[in-house]
């Protein structure tokens, strides 16, 4: 006898394919992952630096809790612009193929 009812685990839809190739969407995607793990980790460690600067001490809570001023968002927003155009600007450039047709 089988069993026609759904699964009670859905099945995720297949993700949208930018490329004729699968591999360029998945390392497209890995890419974009890290750069923005990155960026999260740059933030942290500019949070331990200023709270090791201004208290001397760093916890868990207090991260968590830091609230930056108004400078160190803008100087964080500067950073940020520069490390995406560092980063992701070669996904704009204009190429040319390496090597011609035969």
């Amino acid at each position: 006898m089988s069993d026609n009812r759904k699964s009670a685990v859905p099945v995720p839809a297949p993700e949208p394919a930018f490329f004729d190739n699968p591999a360029i969407d998945n390392l497209i995607a890995v890419t974009l992952e890290l750069g923005a793990e990155l960026w999260v980790q740059k933030e942290r460690t500019r949070i331990i630096e200023a709270l090791l600067a201004e208290k001397g001490v760093v916890t868990p809570e207090l991260i968590e809790q830091y609230v930056p001023s108004e400078a160190m968002q803008a100087r964080s927003k500067a950073e940020r612009d520069a490390f995406v155009q560092r980063v992701f600007g070669a996904f704009a450039r204009d190429t040319v193929k390496a090597t011609p047709d035969a």
